[in-house]
């Protein structure tokens, strides 16, 4: 068990007793949650209920980033994060840590790259000496290099030891040798072990991917679709080896168009409680950086059997919808099917064929651009939001040294995939929401998306009106309210910029089972079902499905068609009508309902690691690009501003670096951080939020990831 950590005693004269007697104390109280540390030293302890934590650099003793913790308040200021002080570890978060080697006075060290490591570890004298021993024995075979112990500068993987003293620097012993800083491909392997990125599959998976056996397609046929007469297509990025979605349209006799998105069906080969499925749920989501991905799955899964290639029988799961000429869905079903691909189209191809180049198969998909139009404009009447911020694309050479950096371009081929794909994530959570009779829904997993809170969207409003746009809410907040706020900066310079800070002031979408709606699309439900090949939480959502299905069909208001696979005999069928053991029911449903909220939390947990670690590599490689522009002028525009100075964005390159106070040398500046301002107090001077400069790329530290600018 872990032990509490020694608090200090407090200094100061003692106490007579009559004032320890008639002095109330609070009670300390001890919160649980995981720590979060900022590079800057401080941290957060992250609570499942009410308002994190504030731990500053001396309250943190012993704990780490990653950490599950304890910790009491020692400060409560209305209006501010609470204070407070690390008691306890509960669980170490990072075990194995990566760092720079090197001697100090002797001593053998590893500084952590990580910048939320701000101390040093203190290497054990086995990690160091020339003595043959165990350690040195598994460096060699860890590292590949006979007799390998670790030279001054480099990097190491040091496993973490126990730490009881935060008076003296953590300890531990390096377990692997990853080379040299400037070795090909080591910031990536450095981002992902420092993210907790398994680079690699633990032999079982891999043994047990080896075991996974073609399907007999004629067996398959007993219980599903088969659809493989329809025209149906891929369309993906050209670098794209895994094709999870295939889609199809017609334009029946009645006029409604009939749209199938059918996805590859990842829970026939990954089952539930295997190995795969284990690993699938530890890794929760694909990480995908600028030119590699650590996938959720192994490629013979991935890129293979579940890959919808072209020209080749393949297992699906189709949502197949019939939608008017308005956008509106009117019927469908969601079947087990086998599809074919007839042709592997990439965006570019798309785009091309909607403006005008000729195809084969042009007539639909020029069908398919105006139902993804009509989709559009019905998700538009209903208030759905529809950011459009450009990103950076960062192109790498053969060596991974990056040259060059532009904006993301969203081309109606994107949008017309887009479309189909929020279709079918609509009708499935739509579906899975309704009750079954008088039962209540079954336990599900949804995306669901909270409306900002009224102190963040009252901020976001009186920002927007120092920029010089006044918009006043009336009523509750609707997502509508930020549909025309975007139309109104929709031509204005800093239109990137004010999109970002909308986006930044909503809520975070995250996986639930309780089905709140999604506020940012405008839907009464929303579900992950169209990528179970790299998002876990999309597989769980195809296994339930299955589940519920097989069980008899779940209904649907005014007659239409049941959700059920080919094959459900009638008996099932009956049976499920009014489920005669209700009690049998209620308690496998509190059971599924707890082993789906882990699985949400897993997930969410997992989506945001991924951000962070492609945040990561991408800051790396866009300051190693910058590094060969020193002395270049760019225009951008003030992304922040602080009491140090403000950052300013690169139009050009979508990249930010920071102007220092100490640049600005016609005058002294005052930062207003109510107004986000810097004004010089004799020249009255001001820069605020969103305006446009012109600066020169003064420096570049790709070690701190950091660029500083001047002013021309």
């Amino acid at each position: 068990m872990p032990e509490p950590l020694k608090a200090k005693k407090p200094e100061g004269k003692p106490q007579s007793r009559s004032r320890r007697r008639n002095r109330t104390e609070r009670p300390k109280v001890s919160i649980d949650g995981v720590l979060s540390v900022n590079a800057k030293g401080f941290g957060f302890v992250n609570v499942d209920e009410g308002d994190d934590i504030f731990i500053p650099l001396d309250n943190l003793h012993t704990a780490m980033d990653g950490d599950r913790v304890s910790a009491e308040i020692v400060r409560e200021v209305p209006g501010r994060k609470r204070v407070g002080r690390i008691t306890q570890v509960l669980e170490p978060g990072s075990s194995e840590i990566v760092g720079l080697y090197r001697m100090r006075n002797g001593v053998a060290q590893v500084v952590p790259t990580d910048e939320r490591f701000n101390r040093p570890f203190d290497i054990s004298h086995e990690g160091t000496n020339h003595e043959k021993s165990s350690l040195e024995s598994s460096l060699e075979s860890r590292s590949g290099k006979s007799g390998s112990v670790p030279a001054e500068g480099d990097l190491v993987v040091v496993m973490r030891g126990q730490w009881t003293d935060p008076a003296m620097n953590p300890v531990g012993r390096i377990v692997q040798i990853l080379g040299k800083p400037d070795d090909p491909g080591m910031d990536l392997r450095i981002v992902a072990r420092n993210s907790g990125l398994a680079m690699e599959f633990p032999e079982a998976v891999e043994r047990e991917t080896a075991r996974l056996g073609v399907p007999d397609i004629k067996t398959e046929l007993s219980h599903r679709e088969d659809l493989r007469d329809r025209l149906c297509f891929t369309i993906d990025p050209e670098s794209a080896q895994d094709f999870d979605d295939a889609v199809s349209l017609v334009q029946l006799d009645n006029g409604l168009f009939e749209l199938g998105v059918h996805i590859a069906d990842v829970s026939h080969y990954v089952r539930e409680g295997s190995a795969l499925d284990q690993e699938a749920f530890d890794r929760g989501t694909s990480v995908y950086f600028v030119n590699a991905v650590v996938p959720m799955l192994p490629e013979r899964i991935s890129n293979d059997l579940c890959s919808l290639r072209q020209d080749e029988d393949r297992l699906a799961f189709s949502v197949i919808m019939q939608i008017d000429s308005r956008g509106i869905i009117h019927d469908y079903r969601i079947r087990e099917s086998i599809i074919r691909s007839k042709r592997r189209f990439s965006y570019q191809e798309v785009e091309d064929i909607i403006h005008g180049k000729e195809n084969k198969h042009g007539k639909t998909i020029h069908l398919m651009m105006l139902l993804a139009l009509a989709l559009r404009r019905s998700r538009e009447e209903m208030g759905s939001i529809d950011f459009d911020i450009p990103v950076p694309e960062i192109s790498l050479d053969k060596n991974g040294l990056p040259f060059e950096v532009r904006p993301s371009e969203r081309l109606e081929a994107n949008r017309l995939v887009e479309e189909f794909m929020l279709a079918a994530n609509l009708t499935v959570a739509r579906h899975m929401a309704r009750r079954d009779g008088d039962l209540p829904p079954r336990p599900f997993v949804y995306r669901i998306h909270e409306k900002p809170d009224e102190k963040t969207m009252r901020e976001f409003l009186e920002l927007m009106e120092r920029l010089g746009l006044s918009y006043k809410i009336a009523g509750d907040l609707e997502p509508e309210d930020y549909r025309k706020i975007l139309d109104i900066i929709e031509n204005l310079e800093f239109k990137d910029f004010a999109e970002k800070v909308a986006l930044r002031s909503m809520t975070k979408a995250v996986y639930s089972t309780d089905n709140i709606g999604h506020f940012g699309l405008a839907f009464d439900a929303y579900t992950h079902f169209t990528s179970p090949i790299r998002r876990y939480a999309d597989l769980v959502v195809h296994r339930l499905i299955k589940t519920y299905a097989a069980a008899g069909p779940a209904r649907q208001p005014g007659g239409g068609a049941v959700m059920k696979p080919a094959g459900v005999t009638a008996e099932a069928e009956t049976s499920i009508s009014g489920y005669v053991d209700i009690a049998a029911r209620q308690k496998q449903d509190a059971q599924t309902l707890a082993a789906l909220r882990r699985v949400c939390d897993q997930c969410s947990k997992r989506e945001i690691r991924a951000v962070q670690a492609e945040r990561e590599y991408s800051r790396i490689k866009s300051m190693e690009f910058l590094a060969g522009k020193v002395g270049e002028s760019y225009n951008g525009i003030i992304a922040g501003v602080s009491s140090f100075g403000f950052f300013v964005e690169l139009t050009h390159y979508l990249i930010e670096g920071l102007v220092h106070v100490s640049e600005l040398k016609d005058d002294r500046y005052e930062f207003d951080k109510d107004n986000y301002t810097l004004t010089g107090t004799a020249n009255g001077r001001t820069y605020r939020l969103g305006d446009p400069v012109r600066v020169t790329i003064k420096s570049v530290s790709k070690d701190e990831k950091k660029a500083d600018f001047v002013l021309d």
